[in-house]
């Protein structure tokens, strides 16, 4: 018998009981599903027009008759991915469709056997996710080529044709509509190999910053310019026009050869961690600041797993706080999601002009947060199966919990 059948037989344990906790985290997030998809036709005339003003641009793109690709407008090329789906005269099915995707997203980030896992903090970030969705993708956007990227992240199955793939529509994406991608692809492949291999957060800063040092060798040998060239020039431009925005990223230290990769790191670090929104005051800020927080901590964590399994070799329970297991063999979610992550944070830490602009490029990569929510080992999560799962752990005659035996 192979080494694969053994686990499978290993994993046929007979299935707790949902309760009434986990029925409702089903109907709940079948619910908020269709209402998001519902409402997205409409949500956008509600927002401030700076929510807005990419959506509009596209729109107006779109009446342009020449529909061939440009490799130096990128909204034409996004325009043209519209017109090709036949979106390019319904900009509110267009809205529907982007969330529509989005939520095909998130079922395959958490598939609906691990939905009964949830605990009610997963719920809150999976409604938070949806009302970023809802402000930054259901309108045109050039993030609708990156979401579509990122559900074929989760529902491709383990394997080189698959990873290939998944390279290829990021090449293209990157030569047609994000050219800082042709960096994120890059790292993601580097990511992939390497990140599991590493062993505690220590390594991991380690290669970031090294990582950093290969980019500036780049940017100042190959392009000819600082690291922070492509943020700073932005922010630039605003003030010329005298654009105000309150949430600009900063550099932290002077724009010199020897400090660049330690300044981009630093910018990094404040990206994980906003401690300048923390500071700027605002109510606004700081609800953003903490999810940001939860969310980086929370991949961090989702690394450190899957580290320890990686380094250990120990078989992991049929229900573990990073999914169920045959379906991990089958779809590797959270070793993509956290490669794809980090990869793209460290690349917006040198592009990205200002904390709306950082959430809005990552408002279409929350699934992959989805795909690290901590899950309970147990089904369901209430009061009275809490107090179940500590009676059975106080008596050793009560029946096992679902682990794997060893």
């Amino acid at each position: 018998m192979s080494p694969a059948d053994t686990r499978a037989r290993s994993r046929r344990v007979t299935q707790p009981p949902i309760d009434r906790w986990g029925t409702f985290c089903q109907l709940y997030l079948l619910a908020l599903a269709g209402l998001a998809v519902a409402i997205a036709s409409r949500f956008r005339t509600q927002l401030h027009e700076r929510f807005t003003f990419d959506g509009n641009y596209i729109e107006d793109t779109l009446k342009i008759p020449d529909a061939s690709l440009n490799p130096d407008d990128p909204f034409r090329n996004i325009a043209l991915v519209y017109r090709v789906l036949g979106l390019s005269g319904s900009p509110d099915v267009a809205a529907m469709v982007a969330i529509a995707v989005f939520g095909v997203s998130v079922f395959a980030a958490i598939r609906w056997r691990e939905m009964i896992h949830l605990t009610p903090t997963g719920l809150g970030v999976i409604t938070g996710c949806y009302l970023l969705a809802l402000i930054y993708l259901a309108q045109y956007s050039k993030e609708f080529v990156s979401l579509v990227l990122v559900a074929l992240v989760l529902l491709l199955p383990a394997g080189w044709l698959s990873e290939l793939a998944l390279v290829g529509g990021m090449i293209a994406y990157a030569a047609t509509i994000r050219p800082y991608w042709g960096a994120v692809v890059g790292l993601y492949v580097l990511g992939r190999i390497l990140l599991p291999r590493l062993r505690g957060l220590f390594p991991v800063l380690i290669l970031i910053l090294l990582t950093y040092v290969g980019l500036q060798l780049a940017f100042n040998g190959i392009l000819g310019e600082s690291l922070s060239y492509p943020r700073v020039s932005v922010n630039d431009t605003r003030a010329g026009v005298n654009v105000s925005v309150g949430s600009l990223i900063q550099d932290f230290l002077p724009d010199t050869v020897p400090l660049q990769w330690l300044n981009a790191f630093l910018v990094f670090l404040s990206l994980v961690v906003p401690w300048p929104l923390v500071l700027g005051g605002s109510l606004t800020y700081l609800v953003m600041a903490a999810m940001l927080c939860f969310l980086w901590a929370m991949l961090m964590w989702s690394l450190h797993l899957v580290q320890r399994e990686r380094a250990t070799g120990i078989e992991t329970p049929l229900m573990s706080s990073l999914g169920h297991a045959p379906l991990r063999d089958r779809y590797p979610r959270p070793e993509r999601a956290i490669a794809l992550l980090l990869s793209l944070v460290i690349v917006q830490a040198i592009f990205e002009p200002d904390y709306g602009s950082y959430v809005k490029h990552l408002s279409p990569m929350l699934p992959l947060f989805v795909a690290l929510l901590p899950l309970s080992p147990t089904a369901g999560w209430s009061r009275r199966s809490s107090r179940v799962r500590a009676a059975r752990s106080s008596d050793p005659s009560a029946p096992p919990t679902q682990k794997l035996p060893t």
